[in-house]
Parts: C-alpha cells; sequence; structure tokens
C-alpha cells in the first residue's frame, strides 16, 4: 500500500472513536438526500399543474395530492406549495442536523490528535525536542490539526452526503428519461483524469505551503524570544529580509496551489453547462421528452452536478489533510528515547543513595561519559564539577533517564534503573535547572506544580526554607501574583528561589542543582546561596557547579574531564592534592588575588 493511502487510513482511523456520531449524521444525511431527490421530481409537475391552473389535470402531482385524500384542483393550488414547504423544512433540518453532528465530529479528532502530540512531545527527551524547531511543532498543533479537522468536518460530510445525493438524484434522472440520464452520467467520470492530475499538483503545492508555514512560524518565535539580541546588534533589517524572503517564498507557494485549486471546481463547471446544453439539444431535437419531464430531468441534472462539484472542492481539503498527516504522524510516531522496560517496576523511594558504574554514552560522535564510576550517597551533597564539555549535564541526562546509557548501570539502593518504570525513577528527583523556568501562573501555582495537592500552608512553608516568602509577600497580590510568561515580573534571584520552593514541596528524595546559580548576578546569586545554605542540610543532592566556590561545603566534589572522574574528594582536599580542581579554583580565584596585591 503506497503511503499516500496510508496516511488517509491512519486519518480515517482517528474518527473510529466518535463513529456513533458519525452514523446520525449519515441519518441525517440520508433525509437530506431523499427531500432533495423530492425536490427534483416534484418540480415539473408542479410548475406545469400551477402554470395551468390544473387543466391538463393532477398527473404525478395529483398521485401526490391523493396521499392527502380526495382534493380538488382548487384546494390542490393552495395545497401544493404546503407540501413544497414541508419538504424543505424536512431538509433543512436534517442539513442542520448533519452539520452538528460533522462539527462535532471533526473537533472531538482534533481534541484527540493535540492530546496524542501533547503527550508524545511530553514523553521526548530533551536532547529530541532540540532537534526540532518549536515553531515548526506549534505549527503542527494548530494549522495542521485545524488541516486534519477541516477535512473530518466538510470533506468526509461532503463524501458521504453528496455520494447519497448523487445516487438519489441519479435514480429520479433515471426513472424520467434513462436515455438521457445515462448519457449524462457517463460524462462525470470524463472530469476524473485532468482531476487526478491537477490534485496531485495541489497536493505537492500543499506540502511546500505547510512547510512553509511551519517555518516562518519558528521564525516568528525566534524573533520574539530574541528580540533583546536583534535590537542590541541593530539587526531589525536583517530580521526583517529574512522573513520577507521566506514569507515571498510562502506567497509564491499558495499563489501556484491556488491556481490548481480553483480548476477543479471551473472543470466541474464546464462539464455541468456542456450537459445541459447537450439535453436542451437533445429535447429541442426529438420532443420526445414532455414539459414537466424535461424540467424535472434537468433539475435532477443541475443538482446532481453541485454535489459532483462539492466533491472535487473538498477533495482538496483531503490533500491538505493528508499532506498535514505526514507531518503529524512524523512527530506521533517518534519514539522517546527511553521507554519502560517489559515487567518494569515501580522504584521506591531510595534510602541508601545512588551508584554510577562504568557509564558510557555518546552524542553521535562525540563521547560524552567514558567509563563514569561515582556515588551518591543519601544525606549527603554530592558536587559534579569540572571543564566544559567532562560530562556534568549528560550525567543528570542519565540519572533523569532523559537518554540510556550506551553500557554501564545506575543502581538505585542496588536496583538497576533499566529494571525499574521511567516515571518511578524520575519521582526520586527534583531538578532545579540554570535557566528558571516558570509558567504564566501565579506564585503559588508555580511552586505547587509539582505536587498539586500541597496546602497553602505547605506551599508558604517550603517558600520560607528556599528564602522566597518575604519578597513573595512584599508584592501587590502575594503568593497569588501572576509572573507573566516564563516569570518576566520577576528577577532572576526571585525565580531561580520559587524554583528552588517548588523543588523542595515536591519532597523528591534527591534534589538536583544543575547549575542552578550561574546564570545570576552576583547579587541574586547570593542571594539563592543563602537560601540552599538551608535547603541542602540533611538532604540527598547533587549539585552541578561551574563556579567552585558555591560547592566548597559539599561532602564529597567529583571532577569530572572527558566524562570521566578525574578527582574526587572534599574541597580542602582537592587543594590540598594539586591536580585540575586547583587549577580551576585558582583559574576562578586569580580576579580576586590580584586585586588584593594591588591593594
Amino acid at each position: 500500500m503506497s503511503g499516500r493511502w496510508l496516511i488517509l487510513r491512519r486519518l480515517l482511523a482517528l474518527g473510529r472513536p466518535h463513529r456513533a456520531l458519525l452514523v446520525k449524521a449519515f441519518g441525517a444525511m440520508i433525509v437530506l438526500a431523499v427531500t432533495t431527490g423530492a425536490y427534483a421530481w416534484l418540480i415539473g409537475p408542479a410548475l406545469q399543474f400551477l402554470l395551468s391552473g390544473g387543466e391538463h389535470g393532477f398527473g404525478a402531482v395529483g398521485r401526490l395530492l391523493s396521499v392527502l385524500g380526495q382534493v380538488d384542483r382548487a384546494r390542490a393550488l393552495w395545497l401544493l406549495p404546503v407540501v413544497v414547504v414541508a419538504i424543505g423544512l424536512v431538509k433543512g433540518v436534517a442539513y442542520l442536523a448533519q452539520f452538528y453532528w460533522m462539527g462535532l465530529y471533526g473537533q472531538r479528532i482534533s481534541v484527540d490528535l493535540r492530546r496524542a502530540l501533547f503527550l508524545v512531545l511530553a514523553r521526548l527527551s530533551p536532547m529530541q525536542l532540540s532537534a526540532q524547531r518549536s515553531g515548526d511543532l506549534l505549527s503542527r498543533f494548530s494549522t495542521d490539526v485545524a488541516a486534519v479537522e477541516l477535512a473530518a468536518t466538510y470533506a468526509v460530510a461532503s463524501y458521504l452526503r453528496d455520494s447519497v445525493q448523487v445516487v438519489v438524484l441519479a435514480a429520479v434522472a433515471f426513472s424520467l428519461n434513462w436515455k438521457v440520464a445515462l448519457a449524462t452520467m457517463v460524462i462525470i467520470p470524463v472530469a476524473a483524469w485532468p482531476v487526478a492530475r491537477m490534485t496531485r499538483s495541489f497536493m505537492k503545492r500543499s506540502r511546500e505551503g505547510q512547510k512553509g508555514l511551519g517555518l516562518m512560524a519558528a521564525q516568528v518565535q525566534e524573533g520574539i524570544w530574541g528580540l533583546r539580541t536583534v535590537q542590541a546588534f541593530n539587526a531589525q533589517r536583517a530580521e526583517r529580509e529574512r522573513f520577507a524572503v521566506q514569507a515571498e517564498r510562502q506567497v509564491r507557494a499558495l499563489i501556484r496551489a491556488a491556481w490548481v485549486r480553483g480548476g477543479v471546481p471551473g472543470l466541474m463547471e464546464v462539464l455541468a453547462a456542456a450537459v445541459l446544453a447537450g439535453v436542451l439539444g437533445f429535447a429541442a431535437g426529438t420532443h420526445a421528452i414532455p414539459p414537466d419531464q424535461l424540467v424535472s430531468l434537468l433539475t435532477a441534472i443541475v443538482l446532481v452536478y453541485q454535489p459532483v462539484k462539492d466533491l472535487g472542492r473538498v477533495s482538496q481539503f483531503v490533500l491538505q489533510a493528508q499532506v498535514a498527516g505526514e507531518r503529524l504522524f512524523a512527530v506521533l510516531d517518534g519514539a522517546p528515547a527511553v521507554a519502560d522496560a517489559p515487567g518494569a517496576r515501580e522504584l521506591p523511594a531510595i534510602t541508601r543513595g545512588v551508584r554510577v558504574e562504568d557509564l558510557h554514552f555518546a552524542w553521535g560522535d562525540r563521547p560524552a561519559l567514558c567509563g563514569l564510576t561515582l556515588e551518591i550517597p543519601a544525606g549527603r551533597t554530592t558536587a559534579i564539577v569540572g571543564p566544559s564539555g567532562g560530562g556534568k549535564s549528560t550525567l543528570v541526562a542519565m540519572l533523569l533517564r532523559f537518554e540510556r546509557p550506551d553500557s554501564g548501570r545506575i543502581l538505585f539502593d542496588g536496583v538497576d534503573a533499566a529494571e525499574a518504570t521511567v516515571a518511578s525513577v524520575r519521582r526520586q528527583f527534583a531538578l532545579v535547572t540554570q535557566e528558571p523556568l516558570l509558567f504564566a501562573a501565579t506564585i503559588a501555582e508555580n511552586i505547587r506544580f509539582g505536587r498539586p495537592s500541597a496546602t497553602d500552608d505547605e506551599v508558604v512553608a517550603a517558600a520560607r526554607i528556599a528564602d522566597a516568602d518575604g519578597f513573595i509577600r512584599a508584592l501587590p497580590e502575594g503568593y497569588q501574583t501572576r509572573v507573566g510568561e516564563r516569570g518576566v515580573r520577576l528577577s532572576g534571584g526571585q525565580k531561580q528561589r520559587v524554583c528552588l520552593a517548588r523543588a523542595i514541596l515536591a519532597g523528591a528524595p534527591v534534589l538536583v542543582l544543575d547549575e542552578a546559580t550561574s546564570s545570576l548576578d552576583p547579587e541574586s546569586e547570593q542571594e539563592v546561596q543563602r537560601a540552599l545554605e538551608r535547603v541542602l542540610v540533611g538532604r540527598t543532592a547533587v549539585v552541578i557547579a561551574h563556579r567552585l566556590a558555591t560547592i566548597q561545603r559539599a561532602d564529597r566534589i567529583y571532577v569530572l574531564e572527558n566524562g570521566r572522574v578525574a578527582q574526587s574528594g572534599t574541597h580542602e582536599e582537592l587543594l590540598a592534592s594539586g591536580g585540575l580542581y586547583a587549577k580551576l579554583w585558582a583559574l576562578q580565584n586569580a580576579p580576586e588575588r590580584a586585586e588584593a596585591s594591588v591593594a
């Protein structure tokens, strides 16, 4: 089976949980098709009956009215419009019902898709996400899902509704004059070949257009996030030109798609006009069709070509959904870097500590860890230091199972992490990163993020331990202050202390501080450092640090170099033994010694 049809099958499978809505909508579509056929069948005899005042007999109209009882000509002249209105009312209600149920069907599918996308992205590792442009991912959440919803709402409805209408109207046409009806219906497949060529071209242009939208969204997001840098370097003109180039490519792709999109209904209009002209010519030449049948036949043909044209129009929705489906399934099919092994068990809270044994890992062709072995005892502070590229951040990724080691193992109270569920391993850790991440919510909601069931008193207690309660209460709305997107209303030190309170409240056995103060100014760093001194007492903690002054009181310090442990010991022991740690300490404290000597 080709990839194109496989994508369509997978898209159709998305509606399987909501097929009850589809069945209801299809029932309404049948009623709609029958009432449309009744219009075509009734219009010719009704028109002749009304124009002649009933002088030429009831004919088909009489047979219809006879169902209502004995009806004379005078009563028929006012009763007939009532019948037409009644058919129209039933048709309107049926159309509204199918529109409502199909709209609900499309929305349910889009909600399912967005939920599935979010769950998949939440399972991917940070490195897997970093390989994707966030603006392009947002485009898949919005533009691509909207394309699938549009197809589910309108294209599926059109295929079902219009196909039934074509069958009913074709039956009416054949009942009136099978020769003309046969000639008319045979012409419809003639359009299949050029329409197929147009749809292939449209699909190619749509793919270019939707890819371009994702690139534009990514560029806009980068421009917003990097606005200060752009303005600082006076690079607004270069950014405008870069965006203009991408926008021009997008416009060209959309224009090409529009030309193709307009060709399909245009072709169907020409075919419809040709068929009507042929029927009129046949009727005028042979006089074989009575006037009332001719009017009904023309009405049926006109009505049958409308759903055929709609089918050609909405097929473009399907093609857009197919292109969107390719992009969506590329994300949905992404496997997380680390998943639960068969038979994985829940890991209880550790009490003895964590041991890393002979750990090897490489980012592509670049080795990051080369036989790393170390201990993280419970109730102690373990610091990890070393030059850039030494493997510090990679070790954090291994501990939290963001990535799977190439070889070696990590033991939690003697249990291999590979034998435990990913979720239970991550519950062992509360992480505070270099860049403090806050959500666009209140301070209380951000602190409560790791434990939503926490009480207000527990939130305040965690903030006090993190030395955050004072500045929080000084804010106009206290703990209910909304911090804005990414915590923009708080300073760097304040954001980091809120993140620290969040980690404390989570109550995880191990606190991981990954360069938690390296991005702060000296004053903010001192504020956070004072908070850390209170937090780390008696806790199991892993402190990843670049500034050695922040980890002098650690119970044990591991110095990593080229993915291995180069040295280990306390601050005093490492300084006394010389080596890499002493060199790093000297480099970081050289300005202070220089200032002291000048003084």
